[in-house]
């Protein structure tokens, strides 16, 4: 029996590793780093290849798992093209273990993604279905893995969120509900452009079918589904859509096959017209599998948001401190700089430079701040990006920006950590980062 090859020691790496072992199929892990930190217990069955990427691990190699973090450029992955080695993601290799149990057909994939609001739609649909008896299992970008969360007893509802790295790996992987919330510049260190990056995006899409639903922000213009039995609906905070869902003034609206339901803005406890696109999309997928509007707005009312996503962290002498660790990109940070009053805000933003557009975010920048902190290996590039914008005050670290902010923050003030950045120059993840600074804010 060949081997498989799977590359990348993460969580979703490690994970799909194991679940190859645990079948009896020979697997081989391999990171580029010698001695990489593994988030689980690695079966012993499973070869390592640690502080390698030459091609000798190809030899004897049917196909390779390839781990999401993982550039599709890498040498090695261009000699497996070469040889004819497949090669997919976790994502695939799950829906091939989900499609193999005896009552796949009763289970049912809701698939999440966009550049900003998946996390939070994601775990909001799951609350949905909880409140509905349902048991879903929530998973993939979010949480655990797939592979790891898969039940083999009975059919679920597996509601995932999928990022576009994700996303290019997979083939024949089918969501019955698919969602695609927005399409903004992401990850541009990643794609050779905007288009591509869209492209991976809309692979969400792939292989839906008569029966299936596919819900798309009406912002979106691009074409959705190649199949006309394919379901479309549409959602939107700024106009009314005839087939989906909208915001009408106070009011949450769907409207579908003729019919429509309203719910209260106000029973929806996340703040925010981005959160109220979010609710629209969750219901809508609600919708799709059957759930009831009562079950919805039950949901609507006890779920309050994902950590690190808008969190008041304390009030101290007047000044609120609001962790927004997961704004890892441009327009995560604008939507986040939309609620607050001008000229309130300290800003905290910098990290990983993922090729961000930092420019976009002068004029918003100008009329909401009083001060960008900048940290971490982006703080020059956006120096230069907000010049003239708002006052600067490079800083290095959150440490320092912290200290800082604390010292000249008045009553009435919000200092925002909003990075607009990846987290990985200085931390293991944007949760890492947001728990840094809930600490040292609860330090002061």
């Amino acid at each position: 029996m060949k081997k498989t090859l799977v590359i990348g020691a993460g969580k979703s790496g490690v994970a799909a590793a194991n679940h190859l072992a645990e079948r009896g199929t020979p697997v081989v892990l391999a990171d580029s780093k010698p001695q990489p930190e593994l988030p689980y217990e690695l079966d012993g069955r499973v070869e390592r290849a640690f502080g390698r990427e030459d091609t000798g691990l190809l030899d004897d190699v049917g196909e390779i798992v390839l781990s999401p973090g993982v550039p599709a450029g890498l040498p090695l992955l261009e000699e497996a093209g070469a040889r004819g080695i497949r090669v997919i993601g976790e994502i695939e290799l799950a829906y091939h273990a989900i499609v193999a149990t005896p009552f796949s057909p009763a289970s049912q994939i809701i698939a999440v993604t966009g550049s900003n609001g998946k996390s939070t739609t994601t775990a909001l649909i799951g609350e949905i279905l909880k409140v509905a008896g349902r048991q879903p299992i929530v998973a993939g970008n979010i949480g655990e893995p797939l592979i790891r969360s898969i039940d083999f007893e009975k059919p679920r509802t597996y509601v995932l969120e999928l990022s576009s790295f994700q996303l290019e790996t997979v083939d024949t992987f089918r969501a019955n509900v698919a969602l695609l919330l927005n399409v903004t510049p992401d990850h541009m260190d990643r794609y050779p452009n905007f288009d591509a990056y869209a492209a991976a995006k809309y692979r969400i899409f792939r292989n839906q079918e008569l029966g299936d639903t596919a819900i798309v922000n009406a912002d979106e213009r691009r074409r959705v589904p190649r199949r006309s039995t394919v379901r479309v609906w549409r959602f939107s905070s700024a106009v009314h859509v005839d087939n989906g869902a909208f915001l009408d003034g106070d009011q949450l609206v769907i409207r579908t096959d003729g019919n429509e339901r309203r719910i209260p803005r106000a029973s929806l406890k996340l703040p925010g017209v981005a959160n109220a696109e979010n609710a629209l999309a969750a219901w809508l997928a609600a919708r799709a599998v059957g759930v009831d509007d009562v079950d919805v707005q039950i949901a609507f009312g006890t779920f309050a948001g994902l950590p690190h996503r808008m969190v008041l962290v304390r009030e101290r002498d007047g000044v609120r401190w609001i962790n927004d660790s997961k704004g890892t990109n441009v327009d995560a940070t604008l939507k986040s700089l939309e609620s607050f009053s001008p000229s309130s805000v300290w800003l905290i933003l910098g990290g990983k430079d993922k090729a961000g557009e930092f420019e976009r975010m002068r004029d918003l920048v100008a009329e909401k701040t009083r001060a960008v902190l900048t940290i971490g290996k982006a703080a020059g590039r956006i120096a230069q990006a907000l010049d003239g914008a708002a006052t600067i005050v490079p800083l290095h670290d959150m440490e320092h920006a912290v200290r800082w902010a604390a010292e000249h923050a008045k009553d009435g003030d919000t200092v925002l950590l909003s990075p607009a950045c990846a987290s990985f120059d200085q931390y293991r993840n944007f949760e890492h980062r947001g728990e840094r600074f809930e600490e040292l804010v609860r330090s002061l």
